[in-house]
């Protein structure tokens, strides 16, 4: 990436431009496909299980090109109180010998002007200043840097060991009180025409969010009023729904529970680090940095520098693959590796979290509780109205608790469609540490509430829990619960209809009886649920870059970030459509995309229409560049500029250069098929990619195309004159390249972009993933123990079978330790002060994960819709339900608060 931020020259270039000892040396090189076009394995697979340097966290000065050897370290100090003012720090515990070659406290940072460049997201204070009382346990307090590992590593130990002797507080005074992050509220009423009306009564899109204010930091919601605004008019309809809920219809049968969800650490194995270089002569700060938006990261750290007193011409960031479930997203970790390399005296200096550390301070999983109340019709047995109320704790910083509240209240109707529903969610502050980004990105604790509470529904019904599913699932045409008719096809009916056939559930009764009557010791469960999630967010920034070389070699740049999704491997693999094989060469974590002269304004998601409006008419402008890698956008999204790319050579310089070679029409060059890498005319003739590549170049004929794209529920489109001729592509930015030249703009025309408006939509395109678990409670330790588990999947068009083999089994373990072992306390004894490791939090393991019994159904894929869905985040919300419901079924009483530990069940079982 390269471009002028605050008048620095800011380039990212991917770790590669390191030395050789940096990664497997043919980590950029194709995946290994076998003739069928399936991967054999991913191209990262044999670096990682052999250990080759391919993370961020392995990385040290003396293996990046330019820097000097003499790598420093540093570690931070953290506030393990959040209830008395912070007074100053004593290191004489550490001794004469153990003193920081350079400490850097929020005096420092404050004379140099340096901050978090978004207030917003990360709050101020970035290192707290003395006299203030921490915003939150661990909050950072300083920054200590050792020019020598061995000094540092017994600094360190004699620091964490004396921690309360070390940093000093004054006089108890009580946790800091802050207004909530987010509030909103979801209501919806359906038209006289029901649930396939064109028109709703009230709802989200087309009316309008209802939003509340703050005094004495308590929500207040606006007074209810027909004919007034937006919140009123919400207000009027929401405590219409409320108090009908309080007096229903005689045929109504009403149920209201509150459920649990936990404050869960996502526990990826890498923790947070980076490696920083600030060369002051150079007036260059380089960067290694393990993030899923090195994008962010870089514009971040240069609006950052630019309210600061040191002078920094050129900026460079070197993304490496990383692990973080979304905790390396959007996280403020990377822009305190950058004060450090600035107080470091020209020395590199590597800021790495230890497991202590990453437990304390790393993003976590926000913990909800949910009350919820559903009401069905009893002889219909169809749902009639929601009302749900919400709140988060998203601890010391915003960071992205604002979207998780929306996602959580937009996901909380689960599969059901809903005729009415007041749906509340209000994402609170608090001293606990920040929570943010995480798989499943607050549908996964909104739907855990309602899968357990659909089951609660049926058990007092006497029907079958899911026949009561199957009756309500959302069909196509209906609308979310924010008014909104998804874009995808609804075919969770069809998933219900083929689990009930599954003989763990057809025999569920007897196999519990018999089972029992052998295994006295032990109670006997069937649990079942069934979840959706959209996949990516309504503003998705992408651009992919491919050209093809005068010799037949592809080469694929892209802006994903391998994050163990095998993301990079599957946009490799989509060139094979175009070329007949998969890239050769291929550069993740690309980011120069100067040739397309793009520029962004502000947030897409707090952009209105008559911004878009006049942007646009800039043909350089997009509301969004580069969207974050996460667990779910890359299939969809990532690929589709992989696709587009790729579309673009094959039709405007692999047809024209086959035709040419074999003299015929371009329509009949079009009919050609790639066989085992050689494209191949219907009467048999065959040219390779190499003998096409020449002519192609040889005509000045498309070899390069390098593209944007974006989409808000909808890709943007324009007109693109290519070589004389107009068409109109689904993208919002163009460059090419023709024969050998250099890249070349193309000016775009008569762009379209979807109304900012459909943000409320909250999701247009998901996917959806059923669980079945069998599974034993021990009578006297409370144990459980999964024997058997089956997931349905709708994941479309499957690129790459093992990845999502992966990507299921992933999940199903992350939503086994959510269910049963992993929680904290969110305050005093919890990760904030520093005193966790998995000694105390417990993961499952392979024998708790039924690993040897586990099936799937994959839905075949359907004419509709032929595109692939990201499914990797969704996994974890039905089955984490599924094992609640399993667990009830099997001990005969229902448990709400999550996770269902051995000691509180066996509290039940007394």
């Amino acid at each position: 990436m390269k471009f002028t931020a605050a008048g620095i020259a800011v380039t990212t270039a991917p770790l590669k431009s390191a030395r050789a000892a940096l990664l497997e040396k043919k980590i950029q090189m194709a995946p290994a496909a076998s003739q069928t076009g399936r991967l054999k394995r991913r191209m990262d697979g044999l670096a990682k299980v052999t250990g080759g340097k391919v993370f961020a966290r392995d990385i040290r000065a003396r293996d990046m090109p330019d820097w000097p050897d003499d790598q420093a370290h540093a570690f931070m100090v953290f506030a393990d109180r959040a209830d008395a003012p912070f007074i100053g720090l004593d290191f004489s515990g550490l001794g004469e010998d153990l003193q920081p070659d350079v400490i850097v406290t929020a005096e420092e940072t404050t004379k140099a002007g340096l901050d978090f460049y978004d207030p917003f997201t990360f709050g101020a204070r970035m290192l707290l200043p003395k006299g203030e009382v921490p915003f939150f346990l661990g909050h950072p307090l300083a920054i200590l840097i050792y020019n020598d590992f061995a000094r540092f590593a017994v600094a360190k130990r004699t620091y964490q060991a004396n921690r309360g002797r070390i940093v000093r507080f004054g006089e108890t005074t009580g946790p800091v009180t802050r207004d909530p992050y987010a509030n909103f509220r979801f209501v919806r009423i359906e038209g006289a025409e029901g649930a396939k009306g064109e028109t709703d009564v009230f709802n989200p899109v087309d009316d309008g969010y209802v939003f509340a204010s703050y005094k004495d930091h308590e929500v207040r919601w606006p007074t209810p009023d027909a004919g007034g605004d937006v919140n009123a008019r919400g207000m009027f309809h929401a405590d219409r729904i409320r108090s009908e809920l309080d007096n229903p219809p005689s045929d109504w049968h009403v149920v209201e529970r509150e459920y649990y969800s936990p404050y869960i650490d996502a526990a990826a194995l890498e923790p947070d680090n980076c490696n920083c270089w600030f060369d002051e002569e150079a007036a260059r700060l380089e960067i290694v940095m393990a993030s899923q938006s090195p994008h962010e990261v870089m514009t971040g750290t240069a609006a950052m520098l630019d309210k600061s007193t040191f002078k920094v011409q050129e900026l460079k960031g070197h993304p490496a693959y990383t692990v973080g479930y979304g905790t390396k997203e959007h996280s403020p970790f990377p822009y305190y590796g950058v004060v450090a390399a600035l107080h470091a005296q020209g020395r590199p200096v590597r800021l790495a979290l230890d497991r202590e550390e990453h437990f304390q301070t790393a993003i976590k999983r926000h913990p909800v509780r949910v009350r919820y109340r559903l009401a069905v019709d009893r002889r219909s047995l169809r749902l009639q109205s929601f009302a749900g109320d919400l709140e988060l704790d998203g601890g010391g910083r915003q960071n992205y608790t604002t979207p998780v509240t929306q996602v959580a209240a937009g996901a909380a109707q689960g599969i059901y469609y809903l005729p009415k529903n007041d749906i509340v969610a209000i994402g609170r502050s608090s001293r606990a540490p920040h929570a943010g980004s995480v798989r499943g990105f607050g549908s996964l604790e909104a739907q855990i509430g309602m899968e357990m509470l659909v089951d609660e529904i049926a058990e007092e019904l006497g029907v079958d829990p899911m026949e009561l599913r199957h009756v309500n699932a959302l069909e196509n045409g209906q609308r979310n619960s924010a008014g909104a008719v998804p874009l995808g096809k609804s075919r969770m009916k069809e998933m219900i209809e083929a689990d009930r056939q599954h003989p763990v559930w057809v025999g569920r009764e007897t196999r519990k009886a018999d089972f029992e009557a052998a295994n006295p010791a032990l109670r006997y469960g069937v649990g079942y649920a069934i979840g959706k999630k959209g996949f990516g967010n309504s503003n998705e920034g992408v651009a992919a870059a491919i050209s093809l070389t005068r010799d037949g070699k592809v080469r694929l740049r892209h802006i994903a970030v391998e994050i163990g999704t095998g993301a990079v491997s599957t946009q490799a693999l989509i060139c094979a459509r175009w070329f007949g094989r998969p890239a050769d060469e291929t550069e993740s974590a690309a980011l120069d995309w100067s040739p397309l002269e793009m520029f962004v304004t502000m947030s897409p998601f707090a952009m209105d229409k008559a911004h878009q409006d006049e942007m646009k008419q800039d043909p350089r402008w997009t509301p969004a560049f580069a969207s974050a890698s996460s667990a779910t956008n890359s299939v969809f999204y990532f690929s589709h500029g992989t696709q587009e790319a790729g579309r673009l050579i094959f039709e405007r310089g692999i047809l024209p250069a086959a035709a040419a070679l074999w003299g015929s029409s371009i329509d009949r060059a079009a009919a050609a098929r790639w066989n085992d890498g050689v494209f191949t005319l219907s009467d048999g003739r065959p040219l390779t990619l190499a003998e096409i590549a020449a002519k192609a170049h040889d005509m000045g004929a498309v070899t390069g195309a390098m593209v944007h794209a974006f989409d808000r529920w909808g890709w943007s489109e324009a007109d693109f004159d290519i070589l004389g001729e107009t068409s109109r592509r689904p993208l919002d930015g163009l460059a090419i390249q023709t024969g050998s030249d250099q890249w070349r703009r193309i000016e775009r025309r008569n762009v379209h972009y979807m109304d900012p408006q459909l943000d409320n939509a909250s999701w247009s395109r998901f996917a959806p993933v059923s669980a079945l678990v069998e599974l034993t409670v021990n009578r006297g330790t409370g144990a459980v123990k999964l024997l058997s588990h089956h997931s349905s999947l709708d994941c479309g068009r499957i690129l790459v079978p093992e990845f999502v083999s992966g990507q299921l089994q992933g999940g199903i373990g992350m939503a086994v330790g959510h269910a049963l072992y992993e929680g904290m306390p969110l305050y005093e004894g919890g990760p904030g002060q520093g005193h966790w490791n998995f000694n105390r939090y417990r993961l499952p393991r392979g024998k708790d994960v039924a690993v040897w019994s586990q099936t799937a159904n994959y839905l075949p894929v359907s004419q509709e819709e032929d595109f692939p869905k990201g499914i990797a985040e969704v996994v974890q919300i039905p089955t984490i339900p599924a094992i609640a419901n399993a667990v009830a079924h099997a001990i005969g009483r229902r448990m709400r608060d999550l996770p269902l530990t051995e000691d509180k069940i066996k509290e039940v079982l007394i």
